[in-house]
């Protein structure tokens, strides 16, 4: 039979859908949330979006979603966040929260003590963590990113939950899917403590298209079903992910004017000419090309150009 969930100072019975404020504790800072639990039971599903405030897509799904999706149509429970980074979501600021200059997904498992950053991710790694039994994180390119649709699945914890993580991204209608190597950020914390995870990439540019936010919708949903939380099979997708290998982030070390004709998506060959770094009177600095074949994850469609901005993140796809 299913249960009454509980997290901190918020309970919803069986049945029941609860749409409320969280404070991050120690501050007055507040993160719209969503709870529905199902009639009957079944997993858990995480869902967080706006961890970077500036990703517009993933947040307006999850906005929507918490407001469609009925607990009688629901086996087990599902946790919406919408956004979590609060604080930089009205400052319409890129990657950082405001209060301390801090990536917040840098910052997991975080600090209860510490700044805003850092007790936002304890918050989520001590208290919703262990409540999932899948997790998804919603993200795009940022106000200064452009990207193709893609997906990451963790690969540094164990095989069984990597393939558990995989199994899941396969159900989403994207072309490419790239096996994460690194230990940071939301969804990997949650892999490396048991829990499969996925980081969904989709829009970005500082735009909210609606195509965009109804193909995030269309993932959420082929999630539930995978996950037998909706009694409907997975809708039919245009695309099965496939792997993408060997990333390359090109960041630039210098500040200047990033001049390109590529776009994400594109494919490019080993020595083709990716873009050019000109000084403001328009004078090359530097030429970069390509360092093998790949396709275009993401790049940054800005002129300016800060020193360590990535340019370019471009992969092998798989055999």
């Amino acid at each position: 039979m299913p249960e009454t969930i509980k997290i901190m100072d918020l309970a919803v019975s069986p049945g029941g859908k609860l749409r409320t404020f969280l404070t991050v504790p120690g501050t007055e800072v507040q993160i719209p949330i969503t709870i529905i639990n199902g009639v009957s039971d079944g997993p858990t599903l995480l869902v967080t979006s706006g961890i970077h405030g500036g990703e517009y897509p993933g947040i307006a799904a999850a906005m929507e979603l918490g407001k469609e999706i009925e607990p009688e149509e629901l086996s087990g429970r599902l946790i919406i966040m919408h956004p979590v980074n609060v604080q930089g979501f009205w400052a319409r600021q890129a990657f950082i929260v405001p209060e301390d200059g801090k990536n917040l997904n840098r910052e997991f498992p975080g600090n209860p003590e510490g700044t805003l950053a850092e007790r936002t991710a304890y918050l989520l790694s001590h208290h919703f963590f262990p409540l999932a039994d899948f997790y998804v994180d919603m993200h795009s390119g940022d106000i200064h990113e452009e990207l193709h649709p893609y997906v990451y699945y963790p690969g540094i914890p164990t095989e069984e939950i990597a393939e558990k993580s995989k199994e899941v991204a396969q159900v989403l209608d994207l072309e490419f899917m790239v096996r994460s190597t690194a230990t940071t950020g939301a969804y990997n914390c949650a892999a490396l403590n048991g829990i499969p995870s996925i980081l969904i990439e989709r829009g970005g540019a500082g735009l909210c298209r609606r195509e965009e936010i109804d193909a995030y919708k269309q993932d959420i949903h082929n999630i539930l079903r995978k996950l037998r939380m909706f009694c409907h099979p997975v809708r039919p997708r245009r695309h099965r992910p496939r792997d993408v290998e060997n990333i390359i982030y090109l960041q630039t070390d210098i500040t200047g004017c990033w001049m390109h004709h590529i776009h994400s998506g594109d494919y490019v060959e080993k020595g083709q000419e990716l873009g050019r770094m000109v000084n403001v009177f328009g004078e090359t600095i530097t030429t970069y090309y390509a360092e093998q074949d790949g396709v275009i994850l993401y790049l940054c469609p800005s002129l300016a150009a800060p020193k360590d901005t990535v340019l370019v993140a471009y992969g092998q796809l798989s055999l």
